[in-house]
């Protein structure tokens, strides 16, 4: 049986020196190595990399953000398939959710007149920067429901890479899942390249081989922030590079062939609708146990009037374009994590931005 494995990175930084650090991990692992990683970027961290493109060059020596425009990096919409090639994803420009927890009732006003406004600007982004149409989109923390399937196939995407925490079994992760003609690749949580186990990049390997043949499955994802390996967390930049590095390497000796997600997701043929694991309407998240206890619920209640209260503007006849900046900067999943709550920047970017889209649309 040929194993498949696919790598992705989450980035997702907006601070010129953490982008410098993204680059390096881009140059080093992508440009030069050539292991096929796809990266999500969110909208502002692509913005980053336009606004530092001659810093980056400056300090790696290379136009990184020149190297991805050209073909380094498949761009599917136009032809260029390359499994063996990386491959530029996309999350919302805001790191708002694909989907708004506990507000069911919300979620049609919402992926029309938020979701859709936010990865539009993302998906420019990405256009007119790295000059790629992304087909692949991750949710920021994971917050995903099928039920939003529909929205993200209307707005030209493929595939989706969600969580798989409340997933019953290793042997339901080696399946390519269907809902509304959206493929969901399926991350096996349980490999993950930064754990201390993995500091030999061959037993990751191995470990994923063994994972692929005693799950009956050809097709491997495992995913990380880039935050693990461009020396922001445990690793220093330099040895999380060289893992990421050595996966590739390993994945030759031993038989593992490395494809981007874009590849996964057209070539599984072990497939099910989605519906057959996760019911339409449950929220997951890819972080914790795959719950939302992460989510502060009065920030999200607020979130969740003023959006009501936007869309019911929008029909009235309302422009609320600057009230709806307002709203997407202060829908950052990392703004509703009650573990931040207590962070005094991070709560007064939250507070002044709800604030003046309550003042706009109650004018």
């Amino acid at each position: 049986m040929d194993i498949n494995l696919s790598l992705y990175l989450i980035c997702h930084h907006g601070d010129s020196e953490e982008v410098v650090k993204d680059a390096e991990v881009i140059r080093r692992v992508s440009l030069e190595k050539r292991v096929p990683v796809t990266y999500f970027f969110s909208g502002i961290e692509i913005n980053a990399l336009a606004e530092n493109r001659w810093k980056i060059r400056d300090r790696l020596g290379v136009d990184v953000v020149g190297e991805m425009w050209n073909g380094a990096f498949i761009n599917p919409r136009f032809g260029y398939h390359n499994a063996y090639l990386s491959e530029v994803g996309i999350m919302p420009f805001h790191h708002i959710p694909l989907v708004q927890p506990w507000g069911q009732d919300l979620w049609e006003d919402y992926t029309n007149f938020f979701l859709w406004d936010d990865i539009s600007f993302s998906m420019k982004r990405a256009r007119d920067v790295l000059g790629k149409i992304p087909v692949t989109i991750h949710p920021p923390d994971g917050i995903y429901s099928p039920a939003v399937a529909y929205a993200l196939k209307r707005m030209g995407f493929d595939s989706v890479v969600v969580s798989s925490e409340r997933f019953g079994s290793q042997w339901q992760k080696g399946f390519l899942y269907w809902a509304s003609g959206l493929r969901h690749l399926v991350r096996a949580n349980e490999l993950q390249l930064q754990d201390a186990r993995f500091s030999d990049a061959g037993r990751f390997v191995y470990e994923a081989r063994e994972f692929a043949y005693r799950n009956g499955t050809s097709f491997v994802t495992s995913g990380s922030d880039i935050d693990e390996f461009n020396g922001m967390r445990g690793l220093s930049i330099n040895d999380g590079i060289a893992r990421l590095c050595s996966v590739g390497d390993q994945a030759m000796l031993q038989g593992v062939r490395m494809i981007n997600c874009n590849a996964a997701s057209h070539w599984n043929l072990k497939q099910a609708g989605i519906e057959d694991v996760w019911p339409w309407n449950n929220v997951y998240s890819m972080i914790d146990d795959g719950g939302l206890d992460f989510v502060d619920v009065g920030r999200n209640a607020w979130l969740n009037y003023l959006e009501h209260s936007a869309a019911d503007r929008v029909r009235r006849g309302w422009d609320i374009n600057e009230a709806r900046g307002r709203l997407e900067q202060a829908a950052d999943i990392a703004l509703r994590n009650r573990y931040f709550c207590f962070s005094g920047w991070l709560s007064s970017y939250f507070e002044d931005n709800a604030r003046a889209a309550q003042r706009l649309l109650c004018a």
